[in-house]
């Protein structure tokens, strides 16, 4: 028999053992967490400048330069913030904002890109901290995006591609009817495609960003926080011009191209000419462009739709100079119709404010088409009607497919769900046109 001194002497052991291992094993435990942080944090460093990124490739507008691009480093910064609840501008942190171009094989000549690089010192735990003998260490993210052009028209009408364009009025894109941020759950208007303002400097007068947001589709439902932390949002982005260019002379252009166009695509359907009131139903079969005019200062327009299943736009071109436009909306709309106006109002010694009224009512019904008023101020545009059944339950929004174009927008919107459908003016934009290119992330090495 084994004495009991010898099984004293091997637990003896075996407590010393554990008491030198214990401190080894706690420091590999924490160091696999503070590792599980780090990168934690590393992926929403990143997912910031991925988004700054793309920010800062959207609107690198009106005056910026390879060397010089404060327009686009204001909303890269915005990005940086509303992800990470601040800006990385104080050391020992930092954010940078370059932007390059480099020449590409083929025919495509350049290409210009926008880079954004940030770095956060993040504090470590005790642990950590004495075993790497430092109490905080460095993440860096890096982010290039593609900075994008508008593309050129080529055969048929001009094409419209942005969900929401704001011209150059002095509302621009009044958001104090669409935006989310008073609730606790995103639960107002939701956006599927670009919203661009041209004058944006006017429209971000204010400094408020979170009355900006525009939430997405999958955003609807959830906190804001949930929102804004999965990139469930953006913000809109400025008019493009191409560089030099004055963007007020730029935009001004634009509308006279497309007017012309218009115009040359009905001279040859004849005018009608009512009173004020215009009741237009539309159908599989029926007429496909109506040219209006009013022989008074207003114009009332009311829209049906009874087609089944055509795809086919329908044009109607309002050809007067009016004080007032109102669009009311009498059932849903399937077929696509694209509604165009011009004109301005009368300047006398009472009204010296030439710019035409549209109001836009959708009462209870859904809208497919464009909305292509680019010299007038769209105030108000209801898109808000929010039904419920007889259970109390909340019926599906109202849904926009389409794009909107006007001068100015007061949005009345507060449970719209708008999507981005790409529909094309009457008329031919001439030429073989060239592609627009789309801001997108790219890999770092093109750097």
């Amino acid at each position: 028999m084994k004495p009991f001194t010898h099984n004293r002497k091997q637990k003896g052991a075996f407590l010393v053992l554990f008491a030198v291992l214990l401190p080894v094993f706690l420091l590999l435990v924490a160091l696999v967490s503070e590792i599980g942080r780090i990168w934690a944090y590393h992926t929403k460093l990143q997912n910031a400048a991925d988004a700054a990124a793309l920010a800062g490739a959207a609107n690198f507008v009106n005056g910026d330069t390879i060397n010089s691009h404060p327009n686009a480093d204001l909303f890269a910064d915005r990005y940086v913030t509303a992800n990470l609840g601040h800006n990385l501008a104080s050391s020992p942190n930092l954010q940078q904002f370059q932007a390059k171009t480099k020449a590409v094989t083929g025919s495509e000549g350049e290409k210009s890109y926008y880079r954004v690089h940030l770095e956060e010192e993040i504090p470590l735990i005790q642990a950590t901290a004495a075993w790497l003998h430092r109490p905080t260490f460095l993440v860096k993210a890096t982010a290039v995006a593609l900075i994008g052009k508008e593309g050129t028209s080529g055969g048929g009408g001009i094409k419209l591609g942005n969900l929401v364009n704001v011209g150059l009025g002095r509302r621009g894109f009044d958001g104090s009817f669409y935006n989310n941020n008073n609730s606790d759950k995103i639960g107002g208007a939701t956006f599927e495609g670009d919203v661009v303002v041209w004058d944006w400097r006017n429209y971000y007068k204010e400094n408020n960003q979170g009355r900006y947001m525009l939430y997405t589709r999958e955003a609807y439902g959830k906190s804001r926080e949930t929102a804004i932390s999965q990139g469930m949002y953006k913000y809109p982005s400025a008019g493009v011009a191409p560089n030099g260019s004055n963007p007020e002379k730029y935009y001004n252009e634009q509308v006279s191209a497309s007017e012309q166009a218009v115009k040359d695509a009905f001279k040859d359907i004849p005018k009608t000419e009512n009173d004020q009131n215009y009741t237009i139903t539309i159908s599989d079969n029926g007429q496909s462009m109506y040219r209006l005019a009013s022989n008074v200062q207003n114009m009332n327009i009311n829209l049906s739709d009874n087609s089944l299943n055509s795809n086919d736009p329908v044009y109607l071109y309002v050809d007067d100079d009016l004080s007032l436009l109102h669009i009311s909306l009498q059932s849903n709309i399937r077929r696509p119709i694209i509604i165009c106006y011009f004109g301005h109002q009368e300047i006398n010694n009472w009204n010296k404010n030439p710019i035409t009224n549209v109001q836009f009512d959708a009462n209870t019904y859904d809208f497919r088409g464009s909305l292509y008023v680019p010299g007038s101020s769209l105030s108000p545009f209801n898109f808000d009607k929010q039904e419920k059944d007889q259970h109390g339950n909340v019926l599906p929004k109202q849904q926009f497919h389409g794009s909107i174009y006007a001068n100015e927008i007061e949005f009345n919107a507060t449970h719209g769900d708008f999507t981005f459908e790409e529909f094309s003016l009457p008329g031919s934009g001439g030429g073989s046109g060239t592609p627009a290119v789309k801001p997108r992330l790219v890999d770092n090495s093109l750097w």
